[in-house]
């Protein structure tokens, strides 16, 4: 092989690795898992993952896992399992959280728990 075919073929094999990485998927991170400590002793555990477009978290509390994604929020952030609907949603700022259950029907929150902060 002459040098000059040597040199188009490693132009075009970088062009084609520089176009395939253009088109694979964006890795998502690694999962942040976190273990809350909350009012009367209770535990909650909370995973934290999605991708920066949809953020989500997956729970640990009242004996099941709850999955929720990433909801509108003013300041913190806040995961819904059912935008709109009725579910629990988790409330996190800093290194405090809430978890409360939204009630469609009557358009309010109720707290479960609150003062939930990360245990060292």
């Amino acid at each position: 092989m002459r040098s000059k075919d040597l040199v188009l073929s490693a132009g075009l094999v970088l062009c084609a690795g520089v176009a395939m990485a253009d088109e694979m998927p964006q890795m998502t991170p690694a999962p942040e898992i976190f273990h809350y400590v909350c009012d009367r002793g209770v535990g909650i555990d909370a995973v934290y993952t999605g991708t920066d477009d949809a953020p989500a978290a997956v729970i640990y509390a009242e004996g099941r896992l709850i999955s929720m994604s990433q909801a509108v929020s003013a300041s913190g952030a806040r995961y819904a399992e059912a935008a709109g609907a009725s579910g629990y949603e988790w409330w996190t700022k800093g290194d405090t959280a809430t978890l409360s259950y939204f009630d469609a029907n009557y358009g309010e929150s109720v707290t479960l728990f609150a003062f939930c902060n990360v245990a060292e």
